[in-house]
């Protein structure tokens, strides 16, 4: 009788348990997840979805896009998704990789004519992963110039390391990266990426503001919907701006909406703009990072496994956007969101609704820029 017991206990606790990993969350759950996460991180306004094997779980809107003229977050309202831009170039790399045009083991030097002898082992794939070794240019995102002035500078400088000896975040990877993508596309890389990706995939919203700026003048491209970004006050939210020249492009600087995000994520499940044998890059750790708990893939997507599931994507802003897929399951969250105080912790808090074992994140939610206005 004890076994009987004993083995009715084990059968109903691995029913229960998998019962409650296949049981999705409804809308009302996550909704009111959304809801008292913004409530107490001050958010003003947040757009999130949920796509799995192609099909589209949630999709929601929340709070306000625009504090001035009080205007509500839509499916088109666009946010600035600062570095979260990069998994679109990468999208662009791959591309190209199954037409044939580019190759992750192509010398950069290949791209740039009159590269300097410390610049001969830095290979494409270097770049994406962030093991160049190519500094980042400070004053690069208030200075007019353009990418050939960019990279002659570069050129100059010393590396910060060996390329492949070493993975260290910084944005000079990728504005290499966009000279030799532009070079290959002969167009600039919002160009590219608005006909090599975004039109194939029928995203109409999405795109750069064009912004220039200088003394006494800042000029910019409008944008339809483009939401506001705002930072916390002393008193009252202010109006917040990144600054990014068209030379940092591919790595920040893309307005994105809710319904081109879906778009996207649903033909990367699909298979059909990018095969699965390209795809399956994203989830390939470089030689140098294979016993590292977090890295950069081989195609510059974040790379972290939790309580045995593999986390891919990228953030920005720095939770400005915010981008999680868990490869093996064909889940992705998309979180963007207009407060730029805002850590990148929902997309992994919004999965753990889906994928229970999940360890919570250990971030805080927010930070203090210390503004005293």
């Amino acid at each position: 009788m004890k076994k009987i017991t004993l083995m009715l206990a084990i059968f109903y606790w691995i029913w229960t348990t998998t019962y409650a990993q296949q049981v999705p969350p409804t809308r009302a759950e996550i909704d009111a997840f959304i809801k008292k996460e913004m409530a107490e991180t001050g958010a003003p306004g947040m757009a999130v979805a949920v796509i799995k094997d192609g099909k589209v779980l949630h999709a929601g809107t929340y709070g306000i896009a625009n504090v001035e003229w009080n205007q509500p977050v839509k499916p088109n309202t666009l946010f600035h998704i600062a570095s979260s831009t990069k998994l679109f170039t990468s999208t662009l790399v791959m591309k190209w990789l199954q037409e044939g045009k580019i190759r992750l083991n192509d010398p950069i030097s290949r791209y740039t004519p009159d590269s300097p002898t410390a610049w001969k082992d830095i290979q494409i794939k270097h770049l994406l992963s962030h093991e160049s070794g190519i500094p980042w240019p400070q004053g690069n995102n208030t200075r007019i110039q353009t990418s050939e002035q960019l990279v002659a500078a570069l050129k100059d400088s010393a590396l910060v390391f060996q390329p492949g000896t070493k993975e260290s975040y910084m944005n000079g990877d990728f504005f290499v990266l966009q000279y030799i993508l532009e070079k290959i596309g002969g167009k600039p890389i919002e160009q590219l990426l608005k006909e090599e990706v975004f039109m194939p995939l029928q995203m109409t919203n999405s795109g750069y503001d064009m912004e220039t700026r200088g003394v006494p003048l800042q000029l910019m491209e409008p944008l339809p919907n483009k939401s506001q970004i705002f930072t916390k006050g002393k008193t009252h939210p202010l109006i917040f701006k990144n600054i990014y020249t068209q030379t940092s492009y591919a790595s920040a600087g893309l307005y994105l909406s809710l319904e081109d995000s879906i778009k996207w994520a649903t033909a990367v499940d699909m298979g059909t703009y990018i095969r699965p044998d390209v795809l399956a890059l994203i989830k390939d750790k470089m030689p140098l990072m294979q016993d590292k708990k977090r890295a950069f893939s081989i195609m510059g997507w974040t790379w972290e496994e939790n309580a045995g599931h593999l986390m891919v994507g990228h953030s920005g802003g720095p939770g400005l956007g915010d981008i999680l897929r868990l490869p093996d399951q064909k889940l992705t969250i998309l979180v963007l969101c207009n407060y730029a105080d805002m850590l990148p912790y929902m997309a992994e808090a919004i999965a753990r609704l889906y994928v229970k074992d999940l360890v919570p994140p250990q971030i805080a939610r927010t930070y203090d820029r210390g503004l005293v206005k």
